[in-house]
């Protein structure tokens, strides 16, 4: 549903209407983002496993990226319908604050996630959240931001990490 509706706003932002001729391949490009949520949460879960299906983990889990999804269609919902020069600052207002309460409110939905579900002490939830969000976060970032780092970067970095 994540990579769908990733895709569909693609599409929505790019052209005002929904083709699948955007959207598809769109939702397939950004397939990324739930496959990193689902490695960062098999990260903090993995013992978890035995005690509930992955299938059900991972069904109640998604059910925090509603805020994020609320806020894809906002912004669909600008692109389509304000005039661009307007849809510019519309945006910038929806990217900011929209987007803190969409972090806010994700954080308590995935707070309250791994404190019921997953059965974690107050600060083991909390822990849990931060340290899913820097797995996934990070493989989100390297994909999506990596080959836009400079070569010269990328040069230090790769000698850095080489045998």
């Amino acid at each position: 549903m994540v990579a769908v509706v990733l895709g569909c706003t693609m599409s929505l932002i790019t052209s005002s209407g929904l083709t699948l001729r955007l959207a598809g391949p769109a939702a397939i490009y950004w397939s990324f983002v739930p496959l990193a949520e689902i490695a960062g949460l098999a990260a903090v879960c993995w013992p978890g496993r035995r005690t509930r299906p992955l299938s059900r983990m991972l069904d109640l889990f998604f059910a925090g990226h509603a805020p994020w999804l609320f806020w894809l269609i906002g912004l669909c919902a600008i692109w389509s319908f304000v005039p661009t020069i307007q849809a510019f600052a519309l945006t910038r207002i929806w990217l900011y604050g929209a987007g803190a309460i969409a972090v806010v409110w994700s954080a308590y939905i995935d707070f309250r996630f791994f404190r019921f579900v997953m059965g974690r002490n107050a600060a083991r939830a909390a822990r849990d959240l931060l340290l899913q969000r820097l797995v996934s976060w990070t493989l989100i970032i390297g994909i999506f931001g990596g080959p836009a780092i400079p070569p010269e970067i990328a040069a230090r970095l790769g000698a850095r990490f080489a045998p």
